[in-house]
């Protein structure tokens, strides 16, 4: 499957190496951000390596919400990605939104990719901003819409140019993991954008 394009844009559209929703200063800044930005720690969930088949069937459904340590909680929404390659988030930045050509959760292959804001300008601190804090051995639930709770910790934190996103995570091929993803780095007030964007790796538990 080939990505959406990784080019930046600004406004109420996020691209996949996700943008601020509304130009402003940096809200995202002390020891919570510099941690952000360091190359990230932890093994990858495998994305590519073809596997056997589980011995019972997968249940997969659509994720309605993200929950997890320190706080993190989010309703999630399909999203998609437009003909320019922008990511369509929700504008309300306590929403994450799932990239809805990805994999469902529960699937037997594939990833799922979970995306929100880091922040905005108006509303400050989203939901994705506890992102940072978070790292391997954490555990997060997705409650879907078939009411079943799936649960999957943390194995890798990574941090990468808000360009150069890796192509397997818009895939549903490969061992099933899901992928959170939020911006990083230092703001561009004027680019109205992050430099980078941390994602972090989960594999079922």
């Amino acid at each position: 499957m080939t990505p959406p394009a990784g080019r930046i844009t600004g406004g109420g559209a996020i691209l996949l190496g996700v943008t601020l929703l509304t130009a402003g200063a940096l809200l995202l800044d002390g020891p919570s951000a510099g941690r952000a930005t360091t190359p990230g720690f932890g093994a990858l969930p495998a994305a590519v390596v073809p596997v056997a088949p589980p011995p019972v069937p997968a249940d997969p459904s659509v994720p309605r919400e993200l929950r997890g340590p320190l706080g993190l909680r989010a309703d999630l929404v399909p999203v998609a990605a437009g003909r320019d390659g922008v990511l369509g988030l929700p504008e309300d930045v306590r929403l994450g939104g799932w990239w809805a050509l990805g994999a469902p959760v529960g699937s037997r292959a594939g990833t799922t990719l979970l995306a929100g804001h880091v922040d905005s300008r108006r509303s400050g601190l989203g939901a994705f901003a506890v992102l940072h804090r978070l790292g391997p051995g954490s555990r997060v639930e997705v409650r879907a819409a078939n009411g079943r709770v799936y649960r999957y910790v943390v194995t890798a934190r990574r941090l990468y140019a808000r360009t150069a996103l890796p192509t397997d995570l818009f895939s549903r091929e490969g061992p099933h993991r899901l992928a959170l993803l939020t911006c990083a780095g230092t703001y561009d007030a004027a680019a109205a954008a992050y430099d980078s964007n941390v994602v972090l790796y989960a594999s079922p538990a």
